[in-house]
């Protein structure tokens, strides 16, 4: 069970002069019940020299549940070796690792790839 509340106040002057209150209290309390999430509004309006006024609405609407997230690391080594002009034997170590993260049907790919040479 989730419960918010938001007060306003609204403050104005009538057609006569006088200053009047208006005072506005909204709660919303979220229920989860199954697959399906209750909410409940109940919104209060208070005025000056009024009774006041509630009204309260309920809806349910289905449960937006929260996907996890699969992470899959992949590492790729290469290693070339070569000879350079003047004879010296060079090496080149490329890693290459791909990160993928899948969130529901959104996926995330990224690649980083380091270079050493010898």
């Amino acid at each position: 069970i989730k419960e918010s509340e938001e007060v306003r106040v609204i403050e104005s002057i009538s057609e006569d002069g006088k200053p009047k209150k208006k005072k506005i209290r909204t709660r919303v309390i979220k229920k989860i019940k199954g697959d399906k999430q209750e909410v409940t509004k109940i919104e209060t309006v208070e005025e000056d020299d009024k009774q006041p006024e509630t009204s309260v609405t309920v809806e349910e609407v289905p449960v937006e549940e929260e996907q996890p997230e699969h992470i899959k690391e992949s590492e790729e080594v290469r290693v070339i070796e070569s000879v350079s002009e003047d004879g010296k034997p060079k090496k080149k170590k490329i890693r290459t690792r791909v990160i993928k993260k899948i969130k529901g049907d959104k996926q995330e790919v990224t690649k980083i790839e380091t270079v050493e040479e010898d």
